[in-house]
C-alpha cells in the first residue's frame, strides 16, 4: 500500500464522521485564575533535609518574641 492510497482511504473514512464542537470561552475568568494560583500545590524547597522540631519552634515563636522587643524599642 503506497502513501497516496493510504491517505485517500483515510480521508474517506474520516469524511464519514461529523463532529460538532461546542462553543466555549477560551479565556479563564480572573477568579478562576486566582483560585488556580491559590490552590496550586506548593513544592518543598529542600525536601532532602527535612524539618527539625527546633527549627519549627524557632520560626513559630519568632514573631511572638519580636513583638514585645519592638514595643520596648519604640517606647524609648
Amino acid at each position: 500500500m503506497n502513501h497516496d492510497q493510504f491517505e485517500k482511504e483515510l480521508k474517506e473514512k474520516l469524511n464519514q464522521f461529523s463532529v460538532e464542537v461546542p462553543d466555549f470561552p477560551m479565556e479563564k475568568s480572573r477568579l478562576s485564575r486566582m483560585a488556580n494560583w491559590f490552590f496550586n500545590p506548593v513544592s518543598i524547597p529542600f525536601p532532602e533535609f527535612g524539618y527539625k522540631k527546633g527549627a519549627f519552634l524557632s520560626i513559630s515563636w519568632l514573631p511572638v518574641l519580636l513583638l514585645p522587643i519592638t514595643f520596648v524599642l519604640f517606647m524609648l
